[in-house]
Order: C-alpha cells, then sequence, then structure tokens
C-alpha cells in the first residue's frame, strides 16, 4: 500500500510518523508547497517575528530524520487536483497513491492585494523585514494572529493599530475580551472600528479558509470549504482521510490529535480522536490556555485578574463547558479531565 500525504505541517508530518511508530513498512510520501522540511508555525507570529528564534529552529524534525523513517519529502510540490488514483501537481507530474490523505492545512485570508499576511514562514519573513524599517503597523483582524502579532511588534517598539472588534471577543466572551483589550491599551495598542482606512505597513489578519480548493468535485466538502470526515479521519470516499485544518478545527492540538487518529484508521486500528477542545496563545506577558468550548455558555464567573485569570464558562443549567486560564497553566490538566465527557456534539452545535 502506498500513502501519499499532501500537505507537510504538522497533520501531515504526525501521520506520517504514526504510520511508521504503528509498523507500517510501506513506502510513505509527504508532498508539500513551500521549500523547507515540516516546522512548527505557532512560532511565526512570537518568536520567530520578535527575532529571538531563527527559521533552522522551527524545524520540527532534525535535518536528516525523514530519510531515516523512510518518508520521501517532497518539497515545492503544489498538488492542484485529482486524477483516479494519483494527484495531479501544477507542473504537470503525477503521484500515485492507494491510501490518500489531505493535510493542505489552511490559506490566509486576504482583505486587499498588496497587503502582508501570515500563514507560512515566508509571509512572517517578509513581515519581520517590513517591521525593521520603524514604520507604524495596522493590523486588521482581532483574532488569535492579529493580536499575537500586535503583541509582538509592541515589544519590538513598533506602533500598533488593531483594526476590528473587541480581541478575542468571538473565542474569549465580552467580559474576558474588554479585560484583554485594557491590557493591549496599556502596552500602546490603538483600536479602531471596522472599515477605518489602514495606512504603514498593513497585516491582513482575518482568519483563514481551509486549502481544499484542488479537491472540489473529489471529496465532499462543508460549506466552509472543510473536508467531511468521521472522527477518525475517514472521509466518505474510500482511500481518502484528512487531518489537520482542511477539517476545520484549526488549532495545533486538534491537527496532532486528528493526525495520529487518521494514520490509525489506515492501518484498521479504531482510536478516535474525542479530545475536548484547547487552544492556547502567548501575548502581552501572557500564556491564555482555553479548554472547552463556549458558545454554548450563558455566564461568566471569573476568578483573579488578569495577571493570574480563571474564567468558567457556564451553560443555562449551571454546567461547565468551558474554562479559560490565564497565567495558570498547572490547573489546565484538571480542567481537561473535568470536561472529558461533557457531550460535545450537543455544547458545540
Amino acid at each position: 500500500m502506498r500513502v501519499l500525504i499532501v500537505g507537510a505541517g504538522l497533520a501531515g508530518a504526525r501521520c506520517a510518523e504514526t504510520l511508521r511508530a504503528e509498523g507500517f513498512d510501506g513506502p510513505i510520501t509527504i508532498a508539500g508547497e513551500e521549500p523547507i522540511a515540516p516546522y512548527e508555525r505557532p512560532a511565526l507570529s512570537k518568536e520567530l517575528l520578535a527575532g529571538t528564534r531563527d527559521s533552522a529552529s522551527l524545524a520540527l524534525r532534525p535535518v536528516g530524520s525523514w530519510e531515516e523513517k523512510q518518508i520521501e519529502l517532497l518539497t515545492r510540490t503544489r498538488v492542484v487536483g485529482l486524477r483516479g488514483r494519483s494527484a495531479v501537481t501544477d507542473d504537470g507530474r503525477t503521484l500515485s497513491w492507494d491510501t490518500l490523505v489531505v493535510a493542505t492545512g489552511a490559506s490566509a485570508r486576504a482583505v486587499a492585494p498588496g497587503r502582508h499576511r501570515l500563514r507560512t514562514l515566508a509571509h512572517a519573513e517578509a513581515l519581520q523585514e517590513a517591521l525593521r524599517t520603524g514604520r507604524g503597523l495596522t493590523v486588521v483582524g482581532t483574532g488569535l494572529v492579529g493580536t499575537e502579532v500586535a503583541s509582538t511588534a509592541r515589544a519590538l517598539g513598533v506602533e500598533v493599530t488593531l483594526v476590528g472588534d473587541p480581541p478575542l471577543e468571538r473565542l474569549l466572551g465580552a467580559q474576558v475580551s474588554a479585560l484583554l483589550a485594557e491590557r493591549h491599551l496599556h502596552h500602546g495598542v490603538r483600536f479602531v472600528p471596522r472599515g477605518t482606512p489602514a495606512d504603514g505597513i498593513v497585516l491582513d489578519a482575518v482568519g483563514a479558509r481551509p486549502a481544499t480548493r484542488w479537491l472540489r468535485g473529489s471529496v465532499p466538502l462543508r460549506r466552509d470549504g472543510s473536508v467531511v470526515t468521521d472522527t477518525c479521519g475517514r472521509t466518505p470516499m474510500p482511500g481518502i482521510y484528512a487531518c489537520g485544518d482542511v477539517t476545520g478545527t484549526g488549532h495545533w492540538t486538534a491537527a496532532a490529535g486528528q493526525a495520529t487518529a487518521a494514520a490509525r484508521a489506515i492501518l484498521g486500528i479504531e482510536r478516535p480522536y474525542e479530545d475536548v477542545p484547547y487552544f492556547w496563545s502567548d501575548q502581552l506577558g501572557l500564556r491564555l490556555q482555553q479548554v472547552g468550548d463556549p458558545r454554548s455558555a450563558v455566564s461568566v464567573d471569573l476568578d483573579g485578574d488578569l495577571d493570574s485569570l480563571r474564567a468558567r464558562y457556564l451553560d443555562p443549567a449551571g454546567r461547565l463547558v468551558a474554562a479559560l486560564l490565564v497565567n495558570r497553566p498547572h490547573e489546565v490538566g484538571e480542567l481537561r479531565r473535568q470536561l472529558a465527557s461533557a457531550p460535545w456534539d450537543l455544547v458545540a452545535a
């Protein structure tokens, strides 16, 4: 059986490694668009942009490890479609497969041409070079990428304007978002409403869309473009699996867990990925960690201030559905255990 993994990010790399760890000795190929081996993306908006880490340090595995595991890594390889049991690249090559894993991640959305985006190492390096000019930075979008870049840029002494809603309001809710906004203001970040003209260096940080255009007509997609899968990463198409941002998850831990589940399912091992939703963010000297899904919450209980905060999100029946911890990493494990048996198919609808 020949396994082709399209996408050389965390999900694709983890899937390949899990196949080998579980004893699969057949051919595995990873095909990725970028010119480098799989690397850590979370650092792009933080340590790499700040200059405290270089690109070489971001590699997921040491040089040579892919060859040691007998995993063929094809860089600069962009797959544009499927033809039977082959993937077709933009330069006319065909890559055959018996099992296909879709792990092409997501593409950063753009508001206007000519602006910076932040999804790849090349994007981060271009933004880093622009910030060295000393010009002000306007960030359009107040989600994770936008607020992390704002924090990093302010630490570099760059004047920053955030355009959009209060920071992380969709993820954290209005109460916690208001506290985070105060912290950004204290650090010199300026807030302006949507539609305000952007000047200086401009970063569009308005989210991402699953990179699945090449799959249309071949694999069932949801309205948002994400791939339809079960909890083991199987798509409705025989022999085709998907994991990571292409499934609409959007966070590091989910990508890793889905990739592991998909690899095992390929080998006939049924271990679904059904972990509690989780994400983290580092900004303004704060470590934010959210466990669970707060979308069904109707109230929030706050304990502490933003330097050391626990926010408990409660549903109409007063049950805990999510929690945010700020600078309280030792409490994450217990909260994950508390929420592990929550009916996510109900609360995350």
